[in-house]
């Protein structure tokens, strides 16, 4: 069954409805008229795929699942992609620059160049699996193609490359292709992109739904008129009801992750003085600079700096100590105590002295870190943790959201390189970056 079928009908009605109406819109997005090919913009599809289907957009700086999907209990990643034509045809799935080094070392060896790519890409998929918390075998590509006066919407597997049956080598000036057996990729050299062939006659493609979409010739008189029957109906815009923040995994000072704290806080002295016992790996907190409660005060808790002096005038039992806590709920699913603590309120940290997790192990300070320094970004041993290793992670910032006026659930998942460096500046944060 596909994952469609899973979907109410008035669903993918509406999904499909909105499909039309955009690519009625066309002739807005192009500057040469009555090209009978509809647009579709892919972002305008990531966001009405996942408000049509009751999914979360996951995708942030070209990760390789765009929404997720929670059927029947069960965690489905998607990639979601359109373009024009619907013969069988390579398109562009995953760009690599940031691997040239390791792809050039090999490029002259077409077996070692095949199983470098394949592993780099399967590397990023597992990355996302284990951030979203997916089964590596139920996930998807959902697309769109455009022909004339039409949309096609597809559905195929999206699994790992098989490197045990690497084959099918042909490398040009140009480009070089591969195969597993079950998929067709290449990889362009100009662009450092993954290319992977789609072909809707394959056994593990589907070919779910086709529609008419009907172009309007002059979109502008149209939408107009509709602004204007908006504005006659004194309709209002609702605000949106989230506050998002972004932090640093990196000290903002320094720029650069300290050595023994932050997320090498697990390189600390031991706990016991004397013992020679190491921190386990991932103990971690996330640091918070002074700068980021001077602009957000309210974020974590009703203005941060009252709670501050009263805390630090508690003259009770340091067990007792009021401490900013909630809860993190994490993209894979799990959701985990934490608090803000430390002096000068300076470190995001998991921790609970009460509460337990599936295991009936108590939940403590390297909760946080077993999701986001090992899980995700695969910290395999004692290796301290610098800014270029983020980097070559594809990530160096978190973000942060909450509702407005809820402190019992913060939500929390990495941000491109450099997002809270724009935030903290007051400029425009985009989750999108070329990867």
């Amino acid at each position: 069954m596909s994952i469609w079928a899973n979907y109410s009908k008035e669903q993918q009605q509406e999904y499909i409805q909105f499909l039309q109406v955009y690519g009625a819109l066309s002739n807005l997005f192009r500057q040469k008229q009555g090209d009978p090919i509809p647009y579709l913009d892919s972002k305008f599809q990531e966001t009405v795929f996942a408000r049509a289907f009751d999914c979360q957009n996951v995708d942030i700086g070209n990760t390789p699942h765009d929404v997720l999907s929670i059927i029947q209990g069960q965690r489905i990643g998607i990639g979601l992609k359109t373009w024009m034509g619907s013969r069988p045809s390579f398109q562009k799935t995953m760009q690599l620059k940031r691997y040239q080094d390791d792809i050039n070392a090999v490029k002259m060896n077409h077996e070692a160049l095949a199983h470098t790519l394949s592993q780099i890409r399967n590397e990023r998929l597992i990355t996302d699996y284990q951030r979203l918390g997916l089964n590596p075998d139920s996930n998807i590509y959902h697309y769109v193609t455009r022909d004339e006066g039409h949309f096609l919407i597809n559905e195929c597997a999206y699994p790992l490359i098989d490197t045990s049956n690497l084959k099918d080598f042909s490398c040009t000036n140009s480009a070089f292709s591969w195969s597993d057996g079950l998929k067709d990729y290449k990889f362009t050299f100009a662009d450092s992109q993954i290319w992977q062939k789609f072909d809707s006659s394959k056994k593990d493609s589907l070919l779910l739904d086709q529609f008419k979409v009907d172009i309007i010739e002059n979109p502008f008189d149209f939408l107009l008129e509709a602004y204007m029957t908006l504005l006659g109906k004194a309709q209002t815009i609702k605000e949106e009801d989230i506050v998002e923040v972004f932090l640093p995994l990196y000290s903002y000072r320094s720029q650069e992750v300290e050595e023994k704290s932050g997320l090498n806080a697990w390189n600390a002295a031991p706990k016991s003085k004397g013992s020679g016992i190491p921190r386990p790996l991932n103990e971690v907190y996330i640091p918070i600079p002074r700068e980021f409660h001077e602009k957000n005060p309210d974020f974590f808790t009703a203005n941060i700096f009252e709670f501050e002096k009263e805390r630090e005038a508690f003259q009770g039992d340091k067990k007792d100590r009021p401490e900013v806590r909630f809860h993190l709920q994490l993209p894979n699913g799990k959701r985990i105590p934490a608090l803000v603590t430390q002096s000068n309120m300076k470190g995001l940290q998991s921790g609970s002295n009460t509460e337990v997790d599936e295991n009936g192990k108590r939940y403590g300070q390297a909760a946080l870190g077993q999701w986001l320094l090992v899980d995700v970004l695969g910290l395999k041993d004692r290796t301290l943790v610098t800014r270029e290793w983020l980097r070559k992670k594809e990530t160096d910032s978190v973000r942060l959201w909450r509702k407005k006026g809820d402190y019992s659930t913060i939500y929390i998942d990495f941000a491109p390189i450099d997002s809270f460096e724009n935030f903290i500046k007051g400029e425009p944060v985009s989750l999108d970056q070329e990867s």
